[in-house]
C-alpha cells in the first residue's frame, strides 16, 4: 500500500462524524469458544464476555492486544460474516451531530440502531448502514484494559444491559444480518442459544 502521510489534526478535511481511526472489528462466529482459542494462540485476551448458562459456552467475546476493550469481537451466528467494523470518535458529541445529518440529509433509514451505551465495553454508539447495506459503528467513550491482571468481564445472555446499558433491545436484524466474506462458506452455529431480541 501506499505510505500516507498523517491527517488526523487536519480538521478543514474533516465531514460528517469525523471518525479518528478504526477501532475494531465484530463478526459472526459459528463457534465463538473456537474464535476465542484461536486469537488466544496469536495473543489476544478476553475483556467480556457472554457464556449460555445451559451449556457452560460462549455466546460472544471481545479481546484486545492493543489496550482498549476489544480489537476482535465475536458474536454466536451463522458465520463466519462480518457484523460490524466500528470507528472512533472522540465524543458522544459526533454521534449527535451525525444522527442530526442523518435525519436532515435523507439517511434517517439508514440508521440501524442507537443512539444508546453499551453495557458491554460501556461504550457509547451509533449504528449505521453503509449504500451496500454493510453495518457501521460509530463508538467512543469505552475503557481501558492494560493491567494485565484484569480479570475478563461475565455476562448473562438475558440480561438486557448486556446488550445496552439502559435497557433497550437489539432488533432482529442485529442477530441475522452481516456481510459474507469472500470465498468463506458460512455455517450455522453450534450453539442455538438467543439473547432478548426487540420485538
Amino acid at each position: 500500500m501506499d505510505r500516507l502521510p498523517p491527517i488526523h489534526q487536519k480538521y478543514k478535511l474533516y465531514n460528517g462524524v469525523k471518525p479518528l481511526r478504526i477501532d475494531h472489528f465484530n463478526m459472526f462466529s459459528s463457534n465463538v469458544d473456537a474464535s476465542v482459542v484461536f486469537y488466544n494462540e496469536m495473543g489476544f485476551r478476553v475483556t467480556e464476555y457472554t457464556e449460555d448458562p445451559e451449556t457452560g459456552k460462549l455466546w460472544a467475546a471481545w479481546m484486545h492486544r492493543k489496550g482498549g476493550v476489544h480489537d476482535v469481537a465475536f458474536t454466536n451466528g451463522f458465520g463466519p460474516r462480518l457484523h460490524h467494523s466500528a470507528f472512533w470518535v472522540p465524543t458522544p458529541l459526533n454521534i449527535i451531530d451525525l444522527l442530526d445529518l442523518m435525519a436532515t440529509t435523507g439517511y434517517v433509514s439508514n440508521i440501524e440502531r442507537g443512539p444508546g451505551r453499551h453495557g458491554i465495553s460501556n461504550a457509547f454508539f451509533l449504528y449505521v448502514r453503509d449504500p451496500d447495506g454493510h453495518r457501521i459503528e460509530i463508538y467512543c467513550s469505552d475503557y481501558q484494559t492494560v493491567d494485565p491482571d484484569l480479570e475478563p468481564i461475565k455476562w448473562d445472555l438475558k440480561d438486557p444491559q448486556r446488550q445496552t446499558l439502559w435497557g433497550a433491545a437489539a432488533p432482529k436484524s442485529w442477530f441475522e444480518e452481516g456481510s459474507v466474506f469472500d470465498g468463506a462458506e458460512p455455517v450455522d452455529a453450534v450453539l442455538k442459544a438467543q439473547p432478548i431480541i426487540a420485538p
